[in-house]
């Protein structure tokens, strides 16, 4: 049970970061370096407990290594993005929106409460959302955003890694007829 409520935490606190993100911008409120890095910690953070469950959870071998390459991949980003930040001397505060936490709430605890090829198809499901959201989210709005030019060659040379991940997904949700 406080497995699944840390992966419903830092899920949460990705997802509404990331939802917070175009919103903010729309508004014509700038983001700066430190909120945007919090955001990329946070959308890493997220991915990893959901690859963690996925890793365990995973009915399929297609699944379990899908997570496995999701955890790995996005330790290592994560872990970049935390050395950087302390390189810059940044803090990083997620900004606070808790409009998307109802219908995030519902997604994980199905997920978390699923198992078989009812839980494949379902984190395949939530891994394409996920990917997709944050990819969007990245080039449309955090990363023009980004003022300084290390974070940004960062975030850059990281993005291939996301599309990859959602190209990965995609490919084995197709296998399993999941849309």
């Amino acid at each position: 049970m406080k497995q699944r409520l840390n992966i419903y935490i830092s899920t949460v606190l990705a997802l509404s970061v990331l939802a917070f993100a175009a919103p903010a911008a729309q508004a014509g409120t700038s983001l700066n370096d430190e909120t945007i890095y919090a955001i990329f910690d946070q959308a890493n953070m997220a991915d990893i407990s959901t690859g963690r469950l996925g890793w365990k959870k995973g009915y399929s071998k297609e699944v379990r290594e899908l997570a496995r390459m999701v955890v790995s991949d996005h330790s290592a980003v994560q872990q970049m993005g935390r050395d950087l930040a302390k390189e810059l001397g940044y803090v990083g505060t997620p900004p606070d929106n808790d409009s998307a936490v109802s219908s995030l709430a519902v997604d994980l605890v199905e997920l978390a409460s699923l198992d078989g090829a009812a839980f494949d198809k379902a984190y395949l499901r939530h891994e394409v959302a996920f990917h997709s959201g944050v990819i969007a989210a990245i080039k449309g709005t955090l990363l023009p955003a980004i003022k300084n030019p290390k974070f940004k060659t960062l975030v850059q040379k990281v993005l291939p890694g996301f599309e990859h991940h959602l190209a990965e997904t995609k490919k084995i949700a197709k296998k399993f007829n999941v849309q």
